[in-house]
């Protein structure tokens, strides 16, 4: 059973061939939303909940892709964003295909059963590699065999610079998954700062984000954008108002309309979803 949905009042499933589908998967959700593209404007999203346990996730996936009555449907294009926390950047002049496995792994352990996947994108030229559980990987391409897939960084990164170009001063976002942050930080059109970090607590995301500020001379003066799990007076974002002068929540980039219905739970919550339509 979802955990969450939303429909504009003109959706119509017997006219999915001209929708375009994105869908995110993390380790504790399962999420998509629809595309008219004859309205330019997002008419659908639905969320499920996942155990969080990387063992289950490909069996509950399986599950909801037998289930949902939209997710068989036929749509224009097809697009799913991986929501995991495990990332790093490669600069695109250094970057040889046949390293992959080795970039990632200065950073970060590759478990068993996962592979190293990689995105390009064009601000920076860069390389997002990130790994994923072949499982759930061949499960989705199978469902979804014309699919772009992305890192969520892909989506994120995206939005940013888009956004950042209407802006004089610094660029500051935080995106907040279930159990890490991602913080980034443009300045005159190049990535200041790009990390991941794990949190147990609004502490632990005040402690990262004030300790990055001082090394980087960032006053708390300067705004604030947050994306994902936060809300308007909830825990973090007043532990937020009380050291930031000004915390904002960031909105969707690209052309594409949002449907009223996402008033009452605020874009930037699935900023990633609605991102992902404008960059793949």
């Amino acid at each position: 059973m979802h955990e969450k949905e939303l429909f504009d009042e003109t959706l119509d499933i017997n006219s999915t061939n001209n929708y375009e589908i994105s869908i995110q998967v993390s380790l504790n959700g399962f999420s998509f939303c629809l595309l008219d593209i004859l309205r330019n404007r997002f008419v659908m999203l639905r969320e499920y909940r996942l155990s969080g346990r990387p063992g289950d996730i490909s069996n509950q996936v399986m599950e909801i892709l037998n289930n949902d009555e939209f997710l068989g449907r036929q749509y224009r294009h097809y697009r799913i964003v991986f929501a995991f926390m495990q990332t790093t950047m490669v600069p695109a002049s250094l970057y040889d295909p046949a390293l992959k496995d080795h970039y990632f792994k200065i950073n970060y352990l590759l478990e068993e059963g996962h592979i190293v996947s990689n995105n390009h994108i064009d601000e920076p030229d860069a390389f997002i590699l990130f790994d994923i559980q072949k499982e759930l990987l061949d499960l989705m391409v199978t469902a979804f065999p014309e699919a772009t897939l992305s890192h969520q960084a892909r989506p994120l990164l995206f939005g940013a610079f888009n956004r950042s170009r209407s802006h004089k001063e610094r660029y500051i976002q935080i995106n907040i998954e279930d159990t890490y942050f991602n913080l980034l930080i443009i300045k005159d059109r190049n990535l200041d700062f790009f990390n991941t970090f794990r949190y147990r607590n609004s502490s632990d995301i005040l402690y990262y984000l004030m300790h990055t500020f001082e090394q980087l001379g960032i006053s708390s003066d300067e705004v604030v954008r947050v994306s994902g799990n936060i809300e308007l007076n909830d825990d973090l974002h007043v532990s937020l108002t009380r050291y930031i002068r000004t915390v904002r929540f960031a909105e969707p980039a690209g052309s594409h309309q949002v449907s009223y219905i996402f008033d009452t739970m605020g874009t930037h919550r699935y900023i990633n979803l609605f991102n992902i339509a404008s960059c793949a």
